[in-house]
C-alpha cells in the first residue's frame, strides 16, 4: 500500500476554523466512511457532504479563479 500524504485531510476539519484536540489524517474514503457510520465529529466538519453543497469544499476559493473585474473609464471634461 503505497498512498500519498498529498490526498489525505483532517479529520475533523472544523467549519468554524476552531482547532481540535485530536485530529486524524483520514484519506476521501476514509472520510466517507465515517460519513455514512455517522461519525460523531462529521456534522461540524468542513469536509461534510451536506457543508460542501451548500457552501464550497476547504481551500476551494482559493482555487477559484476571481471574476474580471470592469474597468472604469477615463474621466473627459465635458463642456
Amino acid at each position: 500500500m503505497s498512498e500519498t500524504t498529498t490526498a489525505l485531510q483532517l479529520c475533523p476539519t472544523r467549519i468554524d476554523g476552531a482547532t481540535v484536540l485530536f485530529a486524524h489524517k483520514v484519506n476521501r474514503a476514509q472520510c466517507q466512511d465515517r460519513q455514512r457510520g455517522q461519525y460523531h465529529k462529521c456534522f461540524t466538519c468542513a469536509h461534510n457532504n451536506a457543508y460542501v453543497s451548500a457552501q464550497s469544499a476547504p481551500g476551494a476559493q482559493a482555487q477559484k479563479p476571481k471574476a474580471p473585474v470592469a474597468k472604469k473609464p477615463d474621466r473627459v471634461q465635458v463642456g
